[in-house]
């Protein structure tokens, strides 16, 4: 019997043990968003997304005529991105992924660095440089689009020869 209430005493040591890391590290979580400024940063992505996306109607040949149309699609489309990707539907998200990729002591040190003239300089700059990362990706993808057509098409020919011959 006193093996029992031993094994059950650890248990219940541990158990509290690991809650109250589990608390603590999801305590270090939430300052790391707040400090990291992610809500700010996400809102700042989404502004520059909504640029590029507004540049859409000049890349599609919108006409003059049309931009009430496209005016309409685009209103849906930015509405339906606040609904879906707020940060509120984000920040769990977020903090899951930090918690599941980051230890504590990881969590710690980042928070470390972030709290630092050079690490609050890094946040500040950030968008700017994934905005500038998005505009080359997009020039990149733009160039390989005829290629990438040209192998659909062949992929599609080749699949029809090969059906057609069975």
């Amino acid at each position: 019997m006193k093996i029992k209430s031993l094994l059950i005493s650890i248990l219940l040591a541990t158990s509290c043990y690991s809650y109250a890391d589990s608390e603590s590290k999801q305590a270090k979580l939430n300052e790391l968003v707040n400090v990291m400024d992610m809500d700010s940063m996400v809102e700042q992505m989404y502004s520059q997304m909504e640029a590029m996306m507004q540049n859409m109607s000049t890349q599609m040949g919108v006409q003059p005529s049309e931009q009430e149309i496209f005016d309409d699609y685009y209103s849906q489309m930015v509405l339906i991105m606040n609904e879906e990707m707020s940060w509120a539907k984000m920040e769990p998200l977020i903090v899951n992924i930090y918690d599941n990729n980051f230890t504590e002591e990881e969590i710690n040190d980042i928070l470390a660095f972030y709290k630092t003239e050079t690490g609050q300089s890094l946040l500040l700059k950030m968008p700017a440089v994934m905005q500038e990362s998005m505009q080359i990706s997009q020039t990149l993808m733009q160039a390989s689009i005829p290629k990438i057509q040209e192998l659909a098409k062949n992929l599609s020919e080749d699949l029809a020869k090969s059906r057609n011959s069975q």
